[in-house]
């Protein structure tokens, strides 16, 4: 199968903030609770340069019930759209895919220091950063 080129790039990205606890305890398979904040900035100069900053937080969903670790990580991130890709989806796949890719680059330093700690590898969900049809349908 062949594979078109992505209309983006991502430039660079760095994590700004990792912070990651182990729960103690025996029973630690409660549910986990996530959240995330974007951040989004077109480039003054240049509108097909775009940064992103995301923040993902992960606790527990019930105190009663534990999961196994609590914590939140940072990072930004540069990207470059291809001059040809529509102006008008340019935020589109900027809210999507651009966050996409950190959300993973997130999930890969997670899954990577968890699975050397206490409580074993901790693989955060797949999300989706499209919008919901009702979001869309408000603007």
């Amino acid at each position: 199968m062949q594979h078109s080129q992505s209309p983006l790039t991502m430039l660079e990205h760095r994590f700004t903030h990792f912070e990651c606890t182990a729960t103690d305890g025996d029973s630690l398979d409660g549910a986990l609770s996530l959240d995330t904040d974007t951040e989004i900035h077109c480039d003054t100069e240049d509108p097909l340069r775009w940064k992103v900053a995301l923040r993902v937080s992960f606790q527990n969903s019930d105190d009663k019930n534990p999961s196994s670790y609590s914590g939140a990580i940072a990072i930004y991130g540069e990207f470059k759209i291809r001059e040809s890709f529509e102006e008008a989806n340019r935020e589109a796949l900027i809210r999507v895919t651009a966050t996409s890719m950190l959300y993973g680059a997130c999930r890969e330093m997670l899954a990577n220091f968890t699975s050397r700690s206490t409580n074993g590898m901790l693989d955060l969900p797949s999300v989706s950063f499209r919008k919901s049809k009702e979001e869309s349908e408000k603007k």
